[in-house]
């Protein structure tokens, strides 16, 4: 039977630890008013009690010298538990590491003692430094992995929160009592004026905005963001006495390729879910000539959107005659009259934007009334024609 040979080298180190357990009270006492000396948030005992902090030296002493001489630990459950406690407590991971570098530097003095005075053999000395510096290394990433792995935990914990009061207030489920509760959990404001958005995601799953909260966050808007199966719904609540939802709907528009519908301004979380349906119905409005749709600032485009089997209706009922042109030439009179409606009624303004002759502005808009039988120089035909043709753009828009 083969016997491994002894290690006497091994033994004195053993021995060193063994001495420098016995002296474990008296060490955890001095460590405790170093880490309470060198890192403030100890310093009260309010975040962290005395008895709490001197528990963990204890254990990380025992840790540290207990295998010394014979196997370093290569785990330490116990440091990683201290981690998550740290974290649940709320203590900065750099104070922690902070009073993790007090005690390892108090340990090293504390083992360099015996060798300083001769009581153990220089040689012993260094094998337990090395074996400490090892076992301290150890320690420390078990306590910044568990320390992580908390900060995930209520990281997800609080998402998962915000996501469920964030769909209740969507779908108008919760009371008057847990409104200032769910603003603050959604981390809004307690009063508005708020608006809902409702964003276009082009992909089931995919967000509309890369981080719609940090966009926004300059502009002085704080929001909460919700993905659903075929949109990113928002609610955001806009800052200064008399705000103005123009400045949200440019930063918006700068940062998706899809569609947007915005709602009426509303001063309390409790008409989320009204505004929800407001600010899909403008969604429904907007098309690839006008990405972004302001409930209350497009009325035509929300008219048009409002009830899209009727409105298909009444765009057949008003332009339907123009079936009888071709569709080269439909598009080119509802484009001119397009040009016409944004140059606010001007021949001129219209053909310098289609790069023609006012002349053959006025000709096209004249074949357009023959066609439709509605005068442009009349309020109420004018106002059918122009719904008409706000419905059918949006009708032939292919993401529509």
């Amino acid at each position: 039977m083969e016997h491994s040979a002894p290690d006497p080298m091994g033994a004195q180190v053993a021995l060193l630890g063994a001495r420098m357990l016995e002296r474990a009270g008296e060490l955890a006492d001095e460590m405790v008013e170093r880490i309470r000396a060198a890192v403030p948030v100890y310093r009260s005992g309010d975040v962290i009690t005395v008895a709490e902090l001197r528990r963990t030296c204890l254990a990380n002493i025992d840790f540290v010298f207990g295998p010394m001489g014979h196997a370093p630990a290569l785990a330490s459950p116990e440091s990683r538990d201290n981690g998550r406690r740290r974290a649940q407590a709320g203590v900065p991971l750099t104070a922690v590491m902070e009073a993790y570098r007090v005690s390892a530097r108090f340990l090293w003095e504390s083992l360099a003692e015996p060798a300083a005075t001769g009581e153990v053999a220089p040689e012993a000395a260094l094998r337990a430094a090395s074996e400490m510096w090892l076992v301290l290394d150890t320690f420390t990433q078990e306590m910044a992995d568990g320390y992580r792995e908390e900060v995930t935990s209520q990281t997800l914990s609080r998402e998962a929160e915000r996501s469920a009061v964030l769909q209740a207030l969507l779908e108008g489920r919760l009371g008057d009592a847990d409104i200032y509760e769910a603003a603050d959990i959604l981390r809004l404001p307690a009063q508005g004026p708020y608006v809902v958005v409702a964003a276009q995601v082009l992909e089931p799953g995919r967000h509309a905005f890369a981080r719609a909260e940090g966009l926004l966050r300059p502009l002085g808007v704080a929001s909460a963001w919700r993905l659903l199966h075929d949109a990113e719904v928002g609610i955001a609540r806009l800052p200064g006495a008399h705000p103005r939802v123009a400045a949200l709907a440019d930063a918006l528009e700068a940062a998706t390729e899809g569609h947007i519908g915005i709602s009426p301004r509303y001063p309390d979380l409790r008409g989320t879910a009204e505004a929800l349906k407001l600010a899909r119905i403008a969604l429904r409005g907007a098309y690839d000539g006008q990405r972004v749709t302001v409930f209350d600032r497009d009325p035509l485009a929300v008219a048009a959107a409002g009830a899209p089997q009727v409105m298909r209706t009444v765009a057949r009922a008003t332009l339907g005659t123009l079936d009888q042109v071709t569709d080269r030439d439909r598009a080119l009179l509802l484009d001119t009259f397009g040009a016409w409606l944004d140059a606010d009624g001007s021949a001129d303004r219209a053909a310098a934007a289609l790069f023609c002759h006012p002349n053959t502005v006025r000709h096209r808009l004249r074949r357009l009334q023959d066609h439709t039988g509605r005068s442009l120089s009349q309020p109420r035909e004018l106002a059918e024609l122009t719904l008409a043709f706000e419905i059918d753009r949006r009708i032939t828009d292919p993401a529509h």
